[in-house]
């Protein structure tokens, strides 16, 4: 009579299946990253040279509040999901012994990550205060102040550090080959023209590049093979 023996799992084995779950993550949320970036701009948009009644009619609308709100959500939802995958970027050009470089582009990823945050909370403030707060809505110079200073914070602050961190992160793809170089390629490209936008004023129109970069990302990731 056979008996049947079990083997446990080697310890390669483990690390293996470990490593390539934790890759499809970061595939995952790559992609997710783009959607909700495309979604936090997309989901609200305050009329830009409104006189004082439309801009007042527009924020009285609740379904413009609402929007707002949701526009926070994913806000919210982009900067964790950029962490998750800016994580697990962070591993694979481990390798490349390029510490200084891997150490900048955790430094302007966090950057960033704050930075969205904190626009998330300019995006929702309004929709607090007067869809969940009961609050009556704030006056022109106010709500024209906060509109401002969202734009102000995406097109600027934000979007330079995005763009310092994949320039970083694909400075150290192109020299190491730890992923795809045509990675890295299309990662100095968005990034430069990025950091170019901002210098002019118009980095809140390279969104689109942030959520190219996201989608090739996912694809190089995907095609690296596990150990």
């Amino acid at each position: 009579m056979s008996t049947y023996v079990s083997k446990a799992p080697t310890e390669s084995s483990v690390l293996s299946r470990t490593s390539g779950r934790a890759r499809t993550v970061a595939c995952v949320a790559a992609l997710l990253f783009g959607a909700g970036f495309f979604l936090t701009v997309a989901s609200v948009n305050v009329p830009h040279d409104a006189s004082d009644a439309k801009l007042l009619d527009w924020w009285q609308d609740s379904g413009k509040l609402n929007s707002g709100l949701a526009s926070e959500f994913f806000a919210i939802m982009t900067a964790v999901l950029f962490v998750v995958l800016i994580n697990y970027v962070r591993t694979v050009l481990e390798p490349a012994a390029m510490p200084q470089w891997t150490a900048f582009a955790s430094s302007m990823a966090s950057a960033f990550t704050v930075l969205l945050l904190v626009s998330a909370a300019l995006r929702g403030v309004i929709g607090h205060m007067v869809q969940l707060q009961d609050e009556p809505l704030p006056g022109i110079d106010v709500l024209r102040y906060s509109t401002g200073l969202n734009y102000t914070l995406i097109g600027t602050a934000t979007m330079a550090a995005f763009a310092l961190a994949t320039l970083a992160v694909s400075v150290v793809i192109v020299r190491s080959s730890v992923l795809a170089r045509w990675a890295g390629y299309v990662g100095l490209g968005t990034s430069l023209v990025t950091l170019a936008a901002v210098g002019v004023g118009f980095g809140a129109f390279t969104i689109p590049l942030a959520i190219l970069w996201a989608v090739c990302m996912s694809v190089a990731l995907w095609r690296q093979p596990t150990a």
